[in-house]
């Protein structure tokens, strides 16, 4: 399903900490938005009932069902670009991305 660079499970885990979130997943989310029709949220929540789960750096990462032909296959790095460090998903589902690479098109 959805995977993690060794650079954003590290940052992952630290929000975790900062947050106290330590006993939550990684939640994924997929909005109306951004200049190319879709954008990625995410944030930490409790396992609900029907979600899908991978694991990715011993980090559980939770998707609605609905959501899995959108995000099935991803990678989610942390680089450092000139604007500061991000987050960047690397969606091979997308037909088209955005240069920030957090807004994408189907």
């Amino acid at each position: 399903m959805v995977k993690l660079t060794e650079r954003a499970a590290m940052e992952v885990r630290k929000m975790q900490e900062e947050l106290k979130a330590q006993d939550k997943g990684l939640r994924i989310e997929v909005t109306r938005g951004g200049c190319q029709g879709y954008t990625y949220e995410f944030g930490f929540d409790e396992r609900q009932e029907g979600d899908q789960i991978s694991l990715s750096h011993d980090i559980t990462i939770l998707a609605r069902p609905d959501l899995l032909d959108m995000v099935d296959g991803m990678t989610i790095d942390f680089v450092s670009q000139m604007a500061g460090d991000t987050f960047v998903f690397e969606n091979p589902k997308a037909a088209r991305t955005c240069g920030c690479g957090n807004s994408f098109g189907l």
